[in-house]
């Protein structure tokens, strides 16, 4: 596999010798400086060009940085906005490009507030850019609003897990339980709970990937003890310790910014889930 010092050597001689190439900007976590990479790293580099047709016409152009083993999409195109192309690539050799292409000419000075490195630039398109505060992804301090509402959506949404469990419906229960009450609720609360105990200071990553950096001990322990395969008495189990977890951050994340936890309606949700659980009739 290619070296940073390797990649960046080949796509500085590639944007060099490319007229169509005006600016490009490394991004991500190899501009992080709390960051950490590893050999599974990607290099986030957006391009900025004088004409995105040729880009979008066909991916010649990708063969200058080696073989390719797959790409998305399939064919260029937008993905996150009308202004950017996108070319995701993974090379024969592990490593992995993401580009996004524009022919924008206007960059925001705080464009990349959480952080950036100018690779490349001949028409000083970025000489406006701050330095990055890298503050953008920093957890933020739920209002008493945005509390009271998710708590109370995770109530309503926890009814489905035993429901579906109880009617051996796993692929709704899987859904309901990993992706909505995982995703939507008990991510954010976990959030919140380390924004709490470090100042809303402090970033947790995509999908909560540094949450084991930052709970302690127990409280990892108590995540891992959500998780669970496809055997349903594991899905009741975990279904249980996730609520459980859920209730015990959400008050104390309540209790530290001084707002109310409906422990009335945590009791009587969780009264109705164990009587699901508990019940023995077999449907019909």
């Amino acid at each position: 596999m290619r070296t940073e010092e390797e990649i960046l050597v080949q796509f500085d001689g590639w944007a060099r010798g490319n007229d169509l190439v005006r600016a490009a900007v490394l991004t991500s976590s190899r501009v992080d400086p709390k960051g950490t990479t590893d050999f599974l790293s990607d290099y986030d580099i957006e391009l900025y060009v004088a004409d995105i047709m040729p880009f979008q016409k066909d991916d010649e152009w990708l063969s200058a940085f080696g073989p390719i083993i797959v790409k998305w999409p399939l064919r260029p195109r937008s993905t996150f906005d009308e202004k950017w192309l996108t070319r995701l690539v993974l090379f024969k050799d592990g490593v992995r490009i993401d580009f996004q292409i524009t022919d924008q000419t206007t960059i925001e000075p705080d464009a990349y507030d959480n952080g950036y490195r100018v690779l490349i630039d001949k028409e000083n398109l970025t000489s406006a850019l701050q330095e990055p505060t890298f503050s953008k992804y920093i957890i933020k301090k739920p209002s008493r609003q945005e509390y009271e509402i998710l708590v109370h959506e995770f109530w309503w949404d926890a009814i489905y897990v035993p429901k579906c469990l109880w009617r051996d419906e796993l692929p709704f229960a899987k859904y309901m339980f990993d992706n909505v009450l995982r995703y939507s609720f008990l991510q954010k609360v976990v959030e919140w709970y380390i924004g709490l105990q470090n100042d809303w200071s402090v970033r947790t990553g995509i999908c909560g990937k540094m949450f084991k950096h930052y709970l302690d001990v127990e409280a990892w322990r108590d995540y891992e003890s959500t998780c669970a395969g496809a055997n349903v008495e594991e899905n009741w189990r975990a279904f249980f310790k996730t609520i459980e977890f859920f209730r015990k951050l959400a008050r104390a994340v309540g209790t530290g910014l001084g707002y109310d936890y409906p422990m009335e309606l945590d009791e009587e949700v969780t009264q109705y889930c164990l009587r699901i659980r508990n019940t023995n009739t077999k449907r019909r």
